[in-house]
């Protein structure tokens, strides 16, 4: 059953909960994902994404409807 609104239905993922080995794969596929060209090479743009990530500026969710993990901004109250 499809969920109307895609925010219901996305599972939060702490990172911190991911192997290194895990979260390296999920920040080098983000950062690599669909042919993105860049000029900061991919080591630094993993290590911002890493950054925001433990800042808490971003978040990784897990759709389970479309089987795919994503690395989104978090909204803030």
């Amino acid at each position: 059953m499809k969920a109307d609104n895609i925010d219901e239905r996305l599972i939060d993922i702490p990172y911190k909960q991911l192997s290194s080995e895990a979260l390296e794969g999920v920040l080098e596929e983000y950062a690599t994902r669909g042919g993105y060209e860049c000029d900061m090479p991919l080591e630094k743009r993993i290590g911002v994404l890493k950054k925001k990530l433990e800042t808490g500026e971003l978040k990784i969710v897990f759709d389970p409807e479309e089987e795919t993990v994503n690395i989104v901004k978090r909204s803030r109250p």
